[in-house]
C-alpha cells in the first residue's frame, strides 16, 4: 500500500469514527491553517479556519469540533456559533474557490474534484487577529499581504523559514516599538515593552506575517544580528538601540 493510500485510509477512518477528518497546515511562509475533510457528506460543506493565531493548536481543533457538531444539529450557516468564555463566538463567512483550490488540496483530492463548497470560520472582536483573511473575495480581489506567500515564491533576502517572536497586541494592530534580530532566520518585535509580555500573550509566528501587517517592518530584516531598533507609539520613526 502507497502513502497516499495509507493516508486516505486514514481520512476515511477519521471521517467514520469522528465525522470528519482535521487537517492543520503549518507553513514557514504562511500563517497556520486548519480544515475538515468529511463534513461534505454530512452538511454539504467543510470548515476551514485560517490564521487565528489568538488561538493555540489544542484550541482550534476544539473550535472547529465544536462547531462542526453544532452544525450537525442545526445546519444552520447564519448562526453565530457560540462556544464558551475562553474560545469566545464565531460566524461562519463562504470561502472563494481561488482560496480553497490553494489551502484545501487535501480535501479536493479526497472528493476527486477541483471546487468545493467550504465556510470560513470568523472570531469574535475580542479574538480576532490580523493574520485572518477575507476568504469570501477571490485571491486576485483580495491582495492580502499577510498571506502573499501562498502562492507565490519567497522573494526577500532573509531565509524563507524566519520567523518572530511578537505578543498578541501586535498582532492585533497595535504598532510594534522593539525590533531585535537574535539569530539569521529568528527576530522579536512587539508592541510595548518585551519585557512586559507574559508568556499567555507570547506567539511565534512567520516572518511575512507581520510584514504584512505592517510593511514599515521591513527596516527590520536589514538588521545585523544582536542588533535592534525602537520607536515611538506614537511617532513611528525608527531609532537604533544604544
Amino acid at each position: 500500500m502507497t502513502q497516499r493510500e495509507n493516508y486516505l485510509d486514514l481520512i476515511r477512518s477519521n471521517i467514520e469514527d469522528y465525522g470528519y477528518h482535521l487537517y492543520i497546515v503549518n507553513s514557514p511562509t504562511e500563517p497556520r491553517y486548519a480544515y475538515t475533510i468529511g463534513l461534505t457528506q454530512e452538511i454539504g460543506f467543510e470548515l476551514i479556519f485560517a490564521g487565528g493565531i489568538f488561538f493555540m493548536k489544542k484550541e482550534v481543533e476544539k473550535i472547529i469540533h465544536l462547531v462542526a457538531q453544532d452544525l450537525i444539529k442545526t445546519r444552520d450557516t447564519n448562526k453565530i456559533q457560540v462556544l464558551n468564555k475562553s474560545l469566545g463566538s464565531f460566524s461562519l463567512k463562504s470561502v472563494d474557490k481561488s482560496w480553497s483550490k490553494l489551502m484545501m488540496i487535501g480535501a479536493l483530492d479526497f472528493y476527486k474534484t477541483d471546487k468545493i463548497s467550504s465556510f470560513q470560520l470568523i472570531p469574535d472582536a475580542s479574538h480576532y487577529t490580523l493574520d485572518i483573511p477575507d476568504m469570501s473575495v477571490s485571491r486576485g480581489e483580495a491582495k492580502d499581504p499577510v498571506w502573499e506567500y501562498l502562492d507565490k515564491d519567497w522573494t526577500l533576502d532573509v531565509p524563507h523559514n524566519s520567523t518572530i517572536t511578537t505578543n498578541l497586541d501586535a498582532l492585533k494592530g497595535e504598532p510594534i516599538t522593539e525590533v531585535t534580530r537574535w539569530e539569521e532566520n529568528e527576530w522579536e518585535m512587539f508592541a510595548g515593552s518585551g519585557n512586559d509580555v507574559s508568556e499567555e500573550e507570547a506567539r511565534v509566528v512567520p516572518l511575512g506575517t507581520l510584514l504584512g501587517i505592517d510593511s514599515t517592518l521591513y527596516a527590520s530584516i536589514k538588521l545585523s544580528i544582536g542588533k535592534g531598533i525602537w520607536r515611538d507609539a506614537e511617532e513611528l520613526i525608527w531609532h537604533e538601540w544604544n
